[in-house]
């Protein structure tokens, strides 16, 4: 095993109450609703039906739940993950099928 020094791990207590909330309900929460919304959503857009475009809608609620979650952790690659996934499509695809 390698060793990581101290300064880079963080203290037993910050691991500590970054499990808790890892562990916490909300959290929990937050990733199955995002899982439901993004399966939702993608069937919706998938099925090119007259509702297709409102499975953007979805994906928007999906990747904000998603964002909402890794910062709570401090999930920094999933942070900017779910944000740009967000931010850019997400976002131009409820300008450009649903409010047009």
């Amino acid at each position: 095993m390698s060793e990581t020094p101290l300064a880079l791990e963080g203290s037993e207590d910050q691991k500590s109450s970054r499990r808790r909330l890892e562990d916490s309900f909300f959290v929990k929460f937050l990733h199955f609703s995002s899982s439901a919304c993004a399966v939702a959503g993608g069937t919706m857009l998938a099925s090119n039906t007259e509702i297709s475009r409102y499975g953007f809608i979805l994906l928007a609620l999906s990747s904000s739940q998603m964002l909402a979650s890794s910062t709570m952790v401090r999930n920094k690659s999933l942070m900017v993950y779910s944000a740009s996934i967000f931010i850019f499509v997400d976002c131009l695809g409820i300008y450009r099928w649903v409010l047009q």
